[in-house]
């Protein structure tokens, strides 16, 4: 049987999970193993409620399920996926490694953080005379960061240089936070350092950016370094100097390590690689023709973002737009289906939305979702599969991506990303083969947007059921749920007219409750109203469904409904009296139950009004009453 492997990571990383995505494909390919991604996006900003909806997709799959677990470790630090996973990868006993971050009993590849870093500070103090220095941290208490910050202090030392404690900003790793709040520490320092050497690029980015904000030049002013060597650094202006992790190779090596531990190699504990320092631009030094061709290429990057980006955001509005006005749970997989049919590009050739039941159940109440786990059977509300749209249908967790080929001779790649709503659960969704939506960072924003479109969907469709409630207590009688006087003028008669209008025949027919004075006389209005719900419910069960019921007065009944040649009226009379008649004795009641019921059938030509065939069925009924109480009498 074809193996398979769950890979867990961060997505927010975009340029390292693609060259991490690459290597493990490019192994798994080797060997025929298809790779299940699952993605989270968690950071160091979102509420409680956001993480609980974004963890949620580790309890997705049921690891004894899967050959193989790979963890992209460095990125799982931010909500404790880490402690989560070490703890399921133990109890399932599957094969497993984790890249990048060290783990207590889980096989470990990774980079050391000291090496790349020391070449990088001997480069600041030897060629351009650094000895003053300003740490952008990750969290304090991560250890890659604590790491990095040490070799930092030991090549200092070394040159008789200190770090001053004070010059630290924690970042979280974090571009927004630093883009938010460096600028106020930047305002208020005496003078400038030589360097911010920052704990990752995206920190050392953002860092450019606020400076050159501030009207600080980078390296002219002050020089800023970054770590992990990713591709948006070397497309920045400068080229930023970093520390390269070689992370193509590594998860490459990641990959191919399970696979020995799949086919009973022993456990191998820890590996360790060097990082290599990076030389960039930021830090003062030129590249000469390599940089001349890196910038070219971010120039040409630069004008088509801009152009992709309002292109995709098209997509995204289109996709907002495309259940703005569904009213019930089967128009999303119409409105979905319509766009996706025109254009899924940036969802790639095979894609799914899967929703959790809880979530489709929340749409017909106000009950909310679950917000731990999936349900056994989600829904596969729509998706795209060979060019053509899929069909709503039911799945089971186990099989987790819909139409899964176990049988192929291709590996296969599958992301698998929650969709949630604050900690909702709303479900999941699923890409194969999509390598575009991670290289051009688009992942992220379909998800968000998907989500919200379901969750504006649910709300359109709660709204309508609302809507719909309410329209109908206004035309519904509260005792017997039967149509009222203003049901019968708004939706009865103009279903009669219809009828007339299109020449088909139509039943009227008149009910009323024979003695039902001396019931409440003798026995009480309760016990009146008994008897009235008790009729209301015999007629609703003995007319045919598309027919129209009606509580006209106090106990006094319009039928109404279309005329077939094959319904026998007389059985129908029958079903009514007899059932209603059997009714009091049945559920103990103290009285006895009787009801007269006349009827008339129109005509095609609609040479008579409705008034004059409510008439002749009224004087039908009146004469089976009449002729009802004077067997009553008989009998007395």
């Amino acid at each position: 049987m074809k193996k398979k492997i769950a890979v867990f990571t961060n997505g927010w990383n975009d340029d390292y999970l693609e060259f991490a995505l690459e290597g493990i494909r490019r192994r798994a390919a080797e060997s025929n193993i298809d790779i299940f991604v699952f993605i989270d996006y968690t950071s160091y900003d979102k509420t409680e409620e956001e993480l609980c909806g974004e963890l949620n997709i580790l309890d997705l799959p049921r690891l004894t399920d899967f050959d193989g677990v790979l963890l992209l470790g460095n990125t799982l630090n931010t909500a404790g996926e880490n402690a989560v996973l070490r703890e399921k990868i133990l109890e399932a006993k599957v094969p497993s490694i984790c890249l990048e971050y060290s783990l207590d009993d889980i096989n470990c590849i990774r980079t050391e953080n000291i090496n790349g870093m020391k070449e990088l500070v001997e480069h600041l103090i030897t060629v351009h005379g650094v000895k003053d220095i300003f740490w952008i941290s990750g969290p304090a208490d991560n250890d890659e960061s604590q790491a990095r910050y040490q070799a930092i202090i030991d090549v200092m030392t070394k040159h008789g240089l200190s770090v001053d404690p004070e010059k630290v900003f924690d970042g979280l790793w974090s571009y927004a936070i630093v883009e938010e709040q460096l600028p106020a520490v930047i305002s208020g320092m005496k003078k400038l350092p030589d360097v911010f050497i920052c704990a990752n690029d995206t920190m050392a980015l953002a860092t450019c950016v606020v400076l050159d904000k501030a009207g600080i030049k980078v390296p002219q002013d002050v020089r800023v370094t970054g770590y992990d060597n990713l591709m948006s650094g070397n497309h920045f202006s400068p080229i930023l100097t970093s520390v390269d992790r070689g992370w193509n190779e590594r998860s490459y090596q990641a990959m191919d390590s399970l696979i020995e531990l799949m086919n009973g190699a022993p456990d191998f504990g820890d590996k360790i690689y060097d990082s290599k320092f990076d030389l960039g631009e930021s830090c003062g030094c030129s590249m000469g023709e390599e940089g001349i061709r890196i910038q070219k290429e971010a120039r040409r990057r630069a004008f088509l973002m801009p152009v992709e980006r309002t292109i995709f955001d098209w997509h995204l509005i289109e996709l907002d737009e495309s259940v703005a006005h569904v009213r019930k749970p089967e128009d999303i997989c119409a409105a979905f289906s319509a766009l996706w049919e025109k254009n899924h590009s940036y969802e790639g050739d095979e894609f799914y939305i899967c929703l959790d039941q809880s979530f489709i159940d929340s749409m017909k109440s106000d009950v909310g979702c679950r917000t731990e786990g999936y349900s056994d059977k989600p829904t596969v509300i729509c998706g795209m599969k060979d060019g053509a749209a899929v069909q709503t249908h039911t799945i089971s967790l186990n099989e987790l991506v819909p139409n899964y080929d176990k049988g192929s001779s291709e590996t296969a790649m599958y992301l698998l990303v929650p969709l949630h709503s604050g900690a909702e659960c709303i479900g999941y969704y699923v890409s194969r083969e999509n390598k575009r939506i991670i290289k051009d960072f688009y992942l992220n924003s379909l998800i968000r947007h998907i989500a919200s479109a379901l969750d504006r969907a649910r709300q359109n469709i709660r709204l309508e059921n609302l809507n719909k409630l309410l329209s109908d207590i206004s035309v519904r009688d509260g005792l017997t749920g039967l149509y009222n006087r203003v049901g019968y003028k708004t939706i009865v008669i103009p279903y009669l007219d219809e009828l007339r209008r299109s020449k088909r025949k139509a039943v009227i027919m008149v009910a009323d409750i024979n003695r039902m004075k001396e019931i409440n006389d003798k026995h009480g209005h309760l016990q009146g109203d008994t008897a009235i719900k008790i009729v209301a419910d015999v007629i609703g069960a003995a007319i045919p469904e598309n027919w129209k019921a009606v509580r006209y007065g106090g106990d006094e009944y319009v039928i109404i409904g279309e005329y077939e040649a094959s319904a026998d009226m007389e059985t129908i009379k029958k079903a009514i009296t007899e059932k209603a008649g059997e009714a009091p004795e049945k559920l103990g009641l103290p009285f006895g139950l009787g009801v007269s019921i006349g009827y008339v059938i129109t005509d095609t030509d609609n040479d008579k009004g409705n008034e004059e065939y409510f008439r002749m069925a009224d004087e039908a009924m009146y004469k089976i009453k009449q002729e009802a109480h004077r067997r009553d009498n008989i009998k007395q």
